[in-house]
């Protein structure tokens, strides 16, 4: 699940400056267009709905087109990546449609947009995030009977929406909770390695599980690290997904470590050895095994003769 402190310290960094040259209390101002509220935060039952309104001013010199849409998104790596593999059980971009809003604002002018938000039966307990966005574009006015070179440019205003969804009875009794039943990869690999994950939810909100790979050439003495692409594992759900090592050298003895998390403070760590050999050098294994095996049982035997004639020889 998202960390709403962090999330919410990273939006008011970056919109900090808006913040405080906005003419409206509590709304963001970016090159002379002002939204608010910054941040909405609802509570609801499953099945309910409920409206958000925006308000937004257009203080430029001249006209503005808007276009609104809703977009859920995650932090990775301090960026904020769009989700787009979603379920209408945990998300918000799914719940809401704009009911309401201007498509344009002439200078000075006010406007409000209304956003509803209906949250399904089957809605997944806890807190969801999304970010409601306002993409405004400048109206380029030329003379009449000139021509015009200048080019505009879009921005963008985000407000971001935390919807908390509680049980029937208005109770947020949230377990996060989680089985890591395989992580890791065989012995020994003919071809590119892949490396296998399956993840049990066993609580009753849904995980989004990621992590990375760490992998160490033993012979070489090099490292390698792969990201494990975060998934959603839904309450009492197994997922596995299978992540391919396409630059993996033609041979090779190494250790991996596979460290897995839900939440950025619950880790899982696996750690395991295999090794890479093409075909060809595997078969030619086979048969200097077998010819030194079979080296070993003709030296054995040729011992045996010796020592048979002499035998025979120290008799007579």
């Amino acid at each position: 699940m998202i960390h709403t402190n962090m999330i919410k310290g990273m939006f008011l960094f970056f919109l900090g400056f808006g913040l405080l040259n906005s003419s409206y209390a509590y709304a963001v101002d970016l090159n002379g267009v002002s939204m608010g509220p910054p941040i909405v935060d609802k509570t609801v039952k499953p099945g309910e709905s409920f409206e958000q309104e925006f308000n937004v001013q257009n203080r430029t010199d001249g006209t503005v087109e808007l276009e609104a849409y809703i977009q859920d998104f995650r932090v990775e790596n301090n960026q904020w990546d769009k989700v787009e593999d979603t379920d209408s059980s945990w998300s918000p971009m799914t719940w809401a449609t704009v009911i309401n809003a201007p498509e344009k604002l002439n200078s000075g002018e006010q406007g409000k947009i209304s956003v509803k938000f209906d949250v399904p039966k089957n809605a997944e307990k806890g807190e969801h995030v999304t970010y409601f966005n306002v993409k405004f574009i400048p109206v380029v006015a030329g003379q009449k009977g000139e021509m015009t070179a200048t080019i505009s440019v879009a921005s963008e205003i985000r407000s971001l929406v935390y919807v908390k969804v509680s049980d029937a009875a208005g109770n947020l009794n949230l377990i996060r909770a989680w089985l890591v039943n395989k992580a890791g990869t065989g012995f020994w690999h003919v071809s590119k390695p892949v490396f296998t994950i399956s993840v049990v939810n066993t609580g009753n909100v849904h995980l989004e599980v990621r992590g990375n790979i760490d992998i160490t050439d033993v012979s070489r003495n090099q490292g390698t690290k792969l990201n494990v692409p975060m998934f959603n594992v839904l309450p009492g759900k197994e997922k596995e997904i299978e992540i391919p090592w396409n630059e993996a050298p033609l041979i090779g003895y190494f250790k991996g470590k596979i460290q897995l998390t839900y939440d950025g403070e619950n880790f899982d760590e696996r750690e395991f050895s295999f090794v890479v050999g093409p075909l060809p050098t595997l078969a030619g294994t086979v048969i200097i095994f077998l010819a030194v095996i079979l080296a070993v049982i003709l030296y054995i035997r040729k011992l045996q003769k010796q020592l048979k004639d002499a035998e025979t020889t120290a008799k007579q």
